[in-house]
């Protein structure tokens, strides 16, 4: 019925024509990571003749290296940019493809000799060594020995055992065996130190001590890695 009070031209709220509303289609937020995982894993099946390695990082993004570069995918599977071979990874970030591996240097083999640790892992397209324990050990091509609270990723081959032989020196003292100190000098934390680096001497300070006292974490210039305890020096 014709609303007569209506001026000429003018439509009534009855006259209008029902509007369908369109509701969009929600995506849960498990469905986003589907989608996601599809992405990194369409990347992964990609790369994975062509590459030298893949790494996932711990924000989930993947680190596909070729021979000359080292493709960035955020979490989301998009290439944001390039980096150069060889990036750094840290021992809680996963090595999903290694098509080729990575050797350790000297320098590396003499620290791991200094730390007389009884096994490391040596993980396949990684060129750190990895200490296991309370907290993780790192000694990176550098030769410098880092820290990490995270717990590495690796496979069981990838652990391989040092056959350590430790001579132990004791004395009657009371009918009771004592150990004697190997090096004479006690170490403590924050004491002084002589050390040599790469060939230039340097005062250090001492941050930490383990291994029964024969390995001395010191920090100087800015730099922090570990030290046999023959090859340091008091300050006097």
């Amino acid at each position: 019925m014709k609303n007569e009070c209506l001026i000429d031209g003018q439509i009534g709220m009855f006259d209008l024509p029902v509007i369908d509303v369109i509701k969009t289609k929600e995506i849960s937020i498990e469905n986003e990571e589907n989608i996601k995982s599809d992405k990194l894993y369409s990347i992964v099946k990609l790369y994975s003749e062509s590459c030298s390695r893949i790494v996932k990082t711990l924000s989930g993004a993947l680190l596909v290296e070729f021979d000359d570069k080292t493709l960035y995918f955020n979490s989301a599977g998009i290439n944001e940019f390039e980096l150069t071979k060889d990036v750094a990874i840290m021992p809680g970030e996963e090595i999903i493809i290694a098509n080729s591996d990575k050797e350790i240097n000297e320098m590396q083999k003499e620290k791991l000799e200094a730390l007389k640790v009884t096994e490391y892992i040596k993980r396949k397209g990684d060129a750190n060594l990895i200490i296991p324990g309370e907290k993780t050990m790192v000694i990176n091509p550098k030769g410098w020995v880092l820290e990490y609270d995270q717990k590495p990723i690796y496979h069981q081959n990838e652990i391989f055992n040092i056959g350590v032989s430790i001579e132990i020196q004791t004395i009657e003292n009371r009918n009771t065996d004592v150990a004697v100190n190997m090096n004479e000098i006690e170490f403590k934390v924050n004491d002084d130190v002589n050390i040599e680096y790469e060939g230039i001497k340097s005062i250090g300070k001492v941050v930490r001590i383990y291994k029964n006292g024969e390995t001395l974490n010191i920090k100087w210039e800015g730099k922090q890695t570990a030290f046999y305890y023959k090859n340091v020096s008091k300050v006097r």
